[in-house]
């Protein structure tokens, strides 16, 4: 086993998942550069958590890797003491899986923690969340996970029991044409009868709709969702430019009410993977071409947040923000529509997208262990 410091070892923590899909059809590999970015803690808050970077080294190869961390302020926030892995992967030998995550484990001792979850995403995120546990044959959308089934039965051999699940839906427009038929008919009069409207964001006035999200994520964030935390308004800006050269903005809409107070949003991004996929974790002048040639034939858009204040929750206004979203995608040739991952504790969300006509399709486990002294 060896801890990551040096550049190197980066590169070849980075490294790993590309040999070991080399022949994998599913796997989408990141842009290189902006995953040594992320792993740093450029763009998120993993700088300020305690954490550690492992490797597996076996005859003399990298054959495996984990990153596992702290998250001081989500543990403060909710009274618990919680160890996260994130970033796992492994050669097909439960020993290489067993080493890596004694590791983990003996990081998470050493700071007094009662649990070890995992995989999460790093901290603040919302991407990497999960093993696949269902459907191997296809690939992930935007800032999803794929890996190997074999994960799942390492992990729960070595202690590892269920946490949650998290969900993928996913709708193609024919699916939805019925659906979206009888909203389009009804929509208005429950748009009318509790007066408000859904507007898409205005990168002229980004400061105030960014202040609005702020607002409305803090008042309808459920105190009892152990797994996250609010956003300070800094850091939604800080998310926000991170997502700005992937951003649509007919897909990032604002509910309001009459009196101009924010009600909802949600985020919505194009399936950059569908383009990634053809990178292979490279983006020279070939890998811009590709980009700009192949951005304008995306047909998938992944929803990954949503969110409606209290008292405005059973007024139609989740399936208002869904129709709007979705009727700009259409609009835009896109021809399918994925909302993920979502808990499986967040039975609201699960019941509208449900309606709107969506089917659960892939399946996410994140796993926890006690950790015993």
């Amino acid at each position: 086993m060896k801890e990551v410091n040096s550049h190197s070892d980066y590169l070849d923590f980075i490294e790993l998942p590309f040999l070991l899909y080399r022949d994998n059809p599913y796997w989408v590999p990141p842009i290189k550069k902006d995953y040594l970015l992320y792993l740093k803690g450029k763009n998120n808050s993993l700088s300020s958590c305690p954490h550690k970077l492992f490797l597996a080294i076996k005859d003399f190869k990298v054959v495996g890797r984990l990153l596992v961390f702290i998250d001081i302020e989500l543990n403060s926030y909710h009274s618990e003491k919680n160890g996260y892995i994130a970033e796992f992967e492994s050669i097909e030998d439960v020993e290489v899986s067993n080493l890596l995550l004694d590791k983990a484990l003996e990081f998470c001792k050493e700071h007094g923690m009662d649990f070890i979850k995992g995989p999460v995403s790093l901290p603040g995120g919302e991407d990497h969340r999960g093993f696949v546990v269902n459907k191997f044959n296809t690939p992930p959308t935007v800032m999803n996970i794929y890996n190997f089934k074999y994960y799942n039965d390492y992990w729960m051999d070595y202690g590892f029991t269920k946490y949650y699940d998290c969900y993928a839906y996913r709708a193609d427009k024919e699916d939805l044409r019925d659906n979206v038929h009888r909203i389009k008919e009804i929509l208005p009069k429950i748009v009318k009868r509790f007066n408000y409207r859904i507007d898409t964001i205005n990168l002229k006035d980004l400061d105030k709709d960014l202040s609005d999200i702020y607002e409305v994520l803090n008042l309808a964030l459920p105190r009892e969702w152990k797994d996250f935390k609010p956003l300070s308004l800094e850091e939604i800006h800080e998310t926000f430019q991170l997502l700005r050269p992937f951003m649509d903005t007919d897909f990032i809409c604002i509910a309001r009410n009459s009196e101009e107070k924010p009600i909802g949003f949600n985020i919505a991004l194009p399936d950059y993977n569908e383009i990634l996929i053809k990178l292979k974790g490279k983006m020279g002048l070939a890998g811009l071409v590709k980009f700009l040639y192949y951005r304008k034939k995306i047909k998938k858009i992944r929803m990954f947040v949503l969110f409606v204040v209290p008292e405005y929750r059973k007024k139609g206004v989740s399936a208002a923000i869904y129709f709007k979203c979705f009727a700009n995608a259409i609009n835009k040739n896109y021809s399918q529509l994925e909302g993920s991952t979502i808990w499986e504790y967040n039975k609201a969300m699960i019941t509208d997208v449900e309606k709107f006509g969506a089917k659960r399709d892939i399946i996410y486990r994140i796993y926890k262990k006690e950790i015993q002294y």
